[in-house]
């Protein structure tokens, strides 16, 4: 039987792109989404997709359309509710006959036990997907990505516009990993093509890249054409900013906190046969968004 794959949050950074490769690859997707409108001005009138609106307090008209389907990229950005919220979607996917779940968690899994929020609202998602494919003899897949490159979008878009600052709390040259969205969903998507039995049950984590935040501030001016500066900030006061950006205390605080310089990993040249993509070129092709 061919593949029929449910995507779940297609309409996100990482999703869409997802949704975008299987279909070019003609494989049928199923696009799980709040707005269906949205959906179908994104991917247009596109051959092989179909849609299915529904959000993630009700899951009813998920499980309705589950049956048929042989693999369920899952992603959620509820971290509170993550868990819970995974595991009832992959309980009623392996029901329905799912043989493989594809999960975007996080490489912030591997820190120590209930050190970091965001860790370990994946890390019980994971535990608990993780055992219930052993017991229903599926397969379960982990991406764990570090540092999204777009988070720019959302920590350093409103400092970079308003003060030509990069605001973080490392040494001006300690290396901090990154990865791009689109290595993550080339992977993802990857994972998602390739036979069921070739990944098993593995764990897949992505640092694509390491950058100093001085080098950060060089690549923004550079591409850019105006002088941005790096400026270091206590822990205290990095946390402090990022409560004063909207964000909740529990991942103001990871990301004031948790270490993240480990070096760039061999999973994209190995899965994909090609190297990472830099900063450098996420920053260029990105540059105009950021700024609008």
């Amino acid at each position: 039987m061919a593949d029929k794959i449910l995507v779940t949050g297609a309409t996100g950074g990482v999703a869409q792109k997802i949704v975008k490769d299987l279909l070019a690859k003609g494989v049928a997707v199923t696009a799980y989404v709040r707005s269906k409108d949205k959906c179908a001005q994104m991917f247009g009138d596109s051959a092989g997709l179909s849609i299915v609106e529904g959000g993630y307090d009700d899951l009813k008209a998920l499980k309705h359309a589950m049956p048929g389907h042989t693999r369920v990229f899952l992603m959620c950005a509820d971290l509170p509710r993550m868990a819970e919220i995974k595991t009832n979607i992959a309980v009623m996917a392996y029901d329905a006959g799912v043989k493989q779940i594809v999960d975007l968690s996080s490489r912030f899994t591997q820190f120590p036990w209930r050190t970091s929020f965001i860790g370990e609202s994946h890390l019980l998602a994971e535990k608990q997907i993780y055992e219930l494919a052993l017991k229903k003899n599926r397969f379960y897949v982990a991406i764990r990505p570090s540092r999204f490159m777009s988070n720019h979008f959302w920590v350093d878009a409103m400092s970079i516009k308003e003060e030509k600052l990069i605001l973080d709390c490392q040494p001006a040259d300690a290396l901090v990993e990154w990865i791009s969205p689109d290595d993550i969903s080339d992977v993802s998507t990857a994972v998602l093509t390739d036979p069921v039995e070739k990944h098993v049950n593995f764990g897949y984590t992505l640092i694509g890249d390491n950058v100093s935040n001085a080098k950060r501030a060089e690549l923004w001016t550079k591409a850019l054409g105006q002088k941005i500066t790096y400026k270091p900030l206590t822990p205290v006061e990095r946390y402090n900013s990022l409560l004063g950006i909207g964000l909740p205390h529990p991942m103001a605080f990871d990301l004031s906190s948790v270490p993240t310089n480990q070096p760039p990993n061999l999973v994209v040249p190995i899965l994909l046969g090609r190297p990472y993509q830099k900063l450098e070129e996420w920053i260029e092709k990105n540059k105009d968004a950021l700024m609008t």
